[in-house]
């Protein structure tokens, strides 16, 4: 038996799927691309949230025991403390999809000026639409595109769907707004009979213009943040040490416990720090691809 299905045999009563947060959770696991029943998913939510205010609340409990004894502040607190836990652990859980939408998203938008070219290229090229599909679905330097088009290839060169209703399906999961507008300018050039040649070249340039805007934004960020690291993070941490050595020598402060600062500064607080500047480095750049 696995996880959802011991989260669902616990909680699954609970879980209403016709109410408006988990309809919510439903569209972001079917974007998501998460095959996990949303009575599943839902479940798992409410059995990480009750999990985690648990095992909080026995740890929050014997280390207060250890340092306190039992005290009905501390109590109080300790409920508090994993109650906030559990939520948090919780709400993770349930946003997990919306992370991963949001990360296809970045990448669908950060290739589009790319994928449209190349879309360009083909159809000058004289491809028909469902093969230019069948052509991106290949495109694998921009796997969140090719992702996308090899779903459209395989519903209309497979499953013998018509171009328009795939389109229209791709458009119904999309996770981006760029690429939902994309689509469907292609689908009305289909059905009007337009000039999908001109509509993919004006579009071509329309994205790389916005392309060269991200790469202008994303170097005046980065300089900020190398700035901020620099000055904040890294001077910071030297002139931290220094003064809390200086403070020991001159207040009586106990060697062991400076020594403790010191070790928790460098080696817990300066690396943990620098791991999020390099995730929100990586988030920001057009290369997330």
């Amino acid at each position: 038996m696995n996880i959802y299905s011991r989260a669902t045999n616990l909680f699954g009563k609970y879980v209403n799927v016709e109410s408006r947060i988990f309809v919510k959770l439903k569209n972001n696991l079917k974007k998501a691309k998460i095959k996990t029943p949303v009575e599943a998913y839902g479940s798992l939510v409410l059995f990480v949230t009750f999990g985690a205010a648990m095992v909080s609340l026995i740890f929050l409990f014997l280390l207060s025991l250890l340092t306190v004894g039992i005290n009905l502040s501390a109590l109080v607190m300790n409920f508090v403390v994993a109650i906030f836990v559990g939520v948090i652990c919780g709400a993770f859980t349930y946003y997990y999809p919306s992370f991963i939408i949001s990360e296809k998203k970045g990448k669908i938008e950060n290739s589009l000026a790319f994928v449209s070219i190349y879309m360009s290229t083909l159809t000058k090229s004289g491809f028909q639409p469902q093969n230019i599909f069948k052509m991106l679905s290949k495109f694998n330097d921009y796997p969140a595109a090719a992702s996308e088009a090899r779903k459209i290839n395989h519903e209309v060169n497979k499953l013998g769907m018509d171009l328009r209703t795939s389109l229209e399906k791709a458009i119904a999961r999309s996770p981006s707004p760029d690429w939902t507008e994309f689509l469907s300018g292609i689908k009305n050039s289909i059905e009007t009979g337009g000039n999908l040649d001109k509509y993919l070249e004006e579009k071509s340039k329309g994205y790389t213009k916005d392309y060269k805007r991200k790469l202008e934004s994303f170097g005046k960020t980065l300089t900020l943040l190398m700035n901020l690291y620099i000055t904040v993070i890294i001077v910071g941490t030297i002139f931290f040490i220094i003064v809390s050595s200086l403070m020991g020598a001159v207040g009586g402060i106990p060697v062991g416990t400076i020594k403790l600062f010191h070790y928790i500064t460098v080696f817990g607080g300066l690396p943990l720090v620098t791991a999020i500047l390099i995730t929100l480095v990586k988030s920001a750049s057009p290369w997330s691809e």
